[in-house]
């Protein structure tokens, strides 16, 4: 998957933070420094790139829009962006977790789900 365009990261960020299904016009509030034509042309990318699904479509005002969704978390495009860096390179994963266990916030507790996690991805790619 390619990385977001910044007009995109920054409707994403909005789905990401506000949690909830939103109208083209509740974005363009939110993103006054952009055209409503560019919100469109970011929200169809968003669409082909299957980040954003549609949800139902709502009044406002004397209209009815379609609602919009995020359909990747921020975690799954995060992630995402690793795996594609990895794919040819096992070393570089390796590394990035290695970068993410020397982290000030890991905890004993993390280290702990994190082991289950990777004892049960043991156990399915052995079977």
């Amino acid at each position: 998957m390619e990385p977001l365009k910044k007009g995109e990261l920054e409707i994403m960020e909005l789905f990401w933070r506000e949690g909830q299904a939103l109208t083209h016009a509740d974005i363009c509030e939110q993103l006054k420094d952009a055209s409503r034509n560019t919100i469109y042309l970011h929200l169809n990318h968003l669409l082909k790139k299957v980040m954003i699904q549609t949800g139902p479509s709502v009044r406002r005002g004397r209209t009815y829009g379609r609602t919009f969704t995020a359909a990747v978390s921020k975690e799954e495009y995060l992630a995402m962006q690793v795996i594609d860096e990895a794919q040819a390179d096992n070393q570089t994963l390796q590394n990035v977790f290695a970068y993410f266990l020397r982290s000030d916030h890991i905890t004993t507790e993390t280290l702990d789900e994190l082991e289950k996690r990777i004892q049960q991805r043991k156990k399915e790619l052995d079977s």
